[in-house]
């Protein structure tokens, strides 16, 4: 697997991964000259995930909301995903079939700085686990969440244990999928 920041450049080695079997999971930073090229959405076609944000699949897509943005991604991508900060993400997978939407985690925030990275770095882990969708979608919001209690960005993403702490915690109800790769990680 392998993580891609997309833009207005060509990156060669991006067609190349993608030939030889790589998963290419895909964000998009934010376009401060306002012009939201959807050319940028044509590498797209050597990604198996696609993960903006709200606001960029919105202004790529030319859609006025999240859930409308997500139908045109799943057109361009096998897996979109759309992330709405502490509202939680939707995506459609079109390799399965499911399509999700979970809420985000309760945390008070520290430093937002990164969470977008470590929800994708999350999101990658519950893929490569082989988890169902709404798990995996889980997973990525809960390490961001987890992630932004503490400053720092991306070097403030949760370990097992922190993960395994939140948990044993009595976190989320919905969360029992984590059990067995905690148990993993302990034994």
């Amino acid at each position: 697997a392998a993580m891609v920041h997309i833009g207005p450049w060509e990156q060669d080695w991006l067609a190349r991964a993608h030939a030889q079997g790589s998963l290419v999971f895909a964000d998009v930073g934010w376009d401060p000259s306002g012009t939201w090229s959807p050319e940028v959405l044509r590498q797209l076609s050597y990604c198996h995930a696609f993960l903006p944000n709200a606001m960029e699949a919105m202004h790529y897509t030319g859609t006025s909301t999240p859930a409308g943005a997500l139908h045109r991604l799943a057109d361009l991508v096998p897996v979109a995903v759309i992330t709405c900060g502490a509202e939680g993400a939707l995506a459609v997978d079109g390799t399965t079939g499911e399509s999700a939407s979970v809420p985000g985690v309760s945390v008070p925030a520290l430093d937002t700085t990164g969470a977008g990275d470590v929800f994708g770095a999350g999101f990658i882990v519950a893929s490569l686990a082989g988890w169902p969708l709404a798990d995996r979608l889980r997973f990525a919001n809960l390490t961001a969440a987890l992630s932004v209690r503490r400053l720092g960005g991306a070097p403030a993403a949760p370990t097992w244990a922190e993960i395994a702490a939140w948990r044993q915690a009595g976190g989320g109800t919905d969360y029992g999928f984590l059990d067995t790769a905690i148990a993993a990680f302990e034994g």
